[in-house]
């Protein structure tokens, strides 16, 4: 039997991406501000041979992120900016659970997460950290079987502002504001000793209310592909790519920078990519250590990300 993982992990607010926020004339920018957490999974998003999984399904996840990045690449600041320093570090416990109840020939299932979020940001000549747990996303999913080497999945993550958060900070743990994502995976062998995942997502991000800030949409997509090396042992590659897709707004119209628009829209855009390794144990338990550079950045920090995560099933 395939190893049991509980579903397509999720989008959480984890993401470093709100470690751009950062001062530029007299407003707070808040380029590049995402609820995703890009490159949050990898390796088997999906549980396989779904049909024959038991009515009720938990499975406990735990994740770690650390990122850190050294440049800050914004558009109409002339791109890369100078003495930028942002590390963040998180960790995310999100519960699973799959239920006995059909819709649309599918499993349905629902996840929740909420991270714990230290972070450190310098730019501009100013610091600031803080350390709190994070916002929280909420989400129900459908799990379509397709054969035991494939496995369909579509949910809509809710993204809820229960982190902390002030304006004039350069550092928060929630955007403070809420996303609603739709969301669509799979996980597929190819052959037996092969396999690939992909999870794409599509943020609609409402208006943080206390900076008037609409961040823009925005498509994502996260991915792996492993070779089994032993019964026990995948190694692979794993990244992400994103892209804002509509332009940022303030009160109402495009952001603007000494009394102009600008031009890209504060548009954001990042692919990553490096290796990982994924271990199973106690039959149906895994472990996920994975590492990705930054390339081709807009509008966001450029840096490195590690994410570590536990998986046990249960069944009842």
């Amino acid at each position: 039997m395939n190893p049991t993982r509980a579903f397509p992990p999720l989008r959480l607010a984890a993401s470093v991406a709100l470690l751009s926020s950062v001062c530029v004339s007299v407003h707070a920018t808040e380029s590049g501000v995402d609820n995703i957490g890009p490159g949050t999974d990898g390796f088997f998003m999906l549980p396989l041979d779904v049909n024959n999984l038991p009515d009720h399904m938990v499975a406990f996840n735990l994740y770690y992120n650390f990122y850190k990045a050294t440049e800050l690449n914004i558009s109409s600041l002339g791109g890369k900016v100078p003495d930028v320093e942002i590390k963040s570090e998180a960790v995310v416990p999100r519960l699973d659970y799959l239920s006995p109840l059909r819709i649309a020939g599918g499993r349905l299932g629902f996840y929740a997460a909420r991270p714990w979020i230290k972070q450190q940001v310098s730019a501009f000549g100013l610091e600031d950290d803080r350390e709190s747990m994070g916002d929280t996303t909420v989400a129900p999913i459908i799990l379509w079987d397709m054969g035991k080497n494939l496995t369909l999945g579509a949910a809509l993550e809710i993204t809820i502002p229960t982190g902390e958060y002030d304006a004039t900070r350069l550092a928060n743990t929630s955007n403070n504001f809420y996303t609603y994502k739709p969301l669509i995976s799979f996980t597929w062998l190819p052959t037996e000793k092969t396999e690939l995942s992909v999870k794409t997502t599509y943020s609609f991000n409402q208006e943080n209310h206390d900076t008037d800030y609409r961040s823009g949409q925005i498509f994502h997509f996260d991915y792996s592909a492993s070779y089994k090396v032993t019964d026990n042992l995948n190694l692979g590659l794993n990244g992400y790519y994103l892209k804002q897709t509509t332009d940022d707004k303030q009160y109402g119209h495009t952001v603007q920078f000494n009394g102009q628009d600008v031009d890209d829209g504060v548009r954001g855009e990042v692919f990553a990519i490096g290796p990982a390794m994924f271990f199973t144990f106690l039959k149906y338990a895994s472990a996920e250590l994975r590492w990705a550079k930054e390339f081709d950045v807009e509008n966001r920090p450029e840096g490195q990300m590690l994410w570590a995560k536990v998986t046990i099933p249960y069944a009842f």
